[in-house]
């Protein structure tokens, strides 16, 4: 007869064990962008504020807030792009390390200056400056999604082995997309800082409509 026991399931510590040497669960930092990404964009709503006029006045004055609901509509959109992109990114990420953390520390870092770029812009959005400084932080946060995920897939390093190529050079593709129309965007600023504002408005259309994109890539290299 068989004595033998069959084996016990894999404990809480034994599951934090198979990680390597070195590396950690993504919980945490997925729960930290969770957080910064709410507290952000909650802020963005501080700068409309109900102007001190009579009825008669409330029209009139209320459309003078024009750019600040513009900033706030596009930045909000902005931002929940940037999340959606950060959490698809951790649908294949499997695991962290120091470096990783630090990285998306940086991240979350220029995420929380959009509220203070955005001010800026929507006090002056017909000035270069005003652009040049909104685009900069845009960038930023788009480049630093982009050495995360390519981090995270240099030779497999957080992801799985066999996660795909062209899944990890669509994730570069769609982290670098964004940041070059903000590049566009200052350019144009040069000639008219109104037209940087309407390549910044649609810049959230090539996420929340995909095929965008694909017309994109033909007119791109035609």
């Amino acid at each position: 007869m068989d004595r033998t026991s069959p084996p016990e399931p894999p404990s809480a510590a034994s599951a934090q064990r198979a990680h390597p040497i070195g590396q950690m669960s993504t919980h945490r930092v997925e729960a930290l962008a969770d957080g910064v990404f709410a507290i952000v964009m909650t802020l963005l709503v501080f700068d409309l504020r109900l102007p001190d006029a009579t009825l008669a006045e409330l029209p009139a004055a209320l459309a003078t807030l024009w750019p600040k609901f513009l900033g706030y509509a596009v930045s909000f959109l902005l931002l929940g792009i940037y999340w959606v992109g950060h959490r698809n990114q951790f649908n294949f990420i499997r695991r962290a390390d120091q470096n990783f953390h630090w990285m998306n520390i940086f991240f979350f870092g220029v995420v929380c200056l959009v509220p203070f770029s955005t001010g800026i812009l929507s006090r002056y959005p017909d000035t270069l400056l005003a652009v040049t400084i909104y685009g900069i932080n845009l960038i930023m946060i788009g480049v630093a999604l982009f050495f995360i995920w390519t981090y995270a897939t240099y030779r497999g390093h957080l992801v799985d082995a066999d996660l795909p190529r062209p899944v990890v050079r669509l994730g570069k593709q769609r982290s670098l997309l964004a940041p070059a129309c903000y590049l566009v965007a200052m350019l144009a600023g040069l000639i008219d800082p109104r037209i940087s504002l309407v390549i910044y408005a649609m810049v959230p259309l090539l996420y929340i409509f995909p095929g965008l994109q694909h017309i994109w890539t033909y007119l791109a290299h035609r």
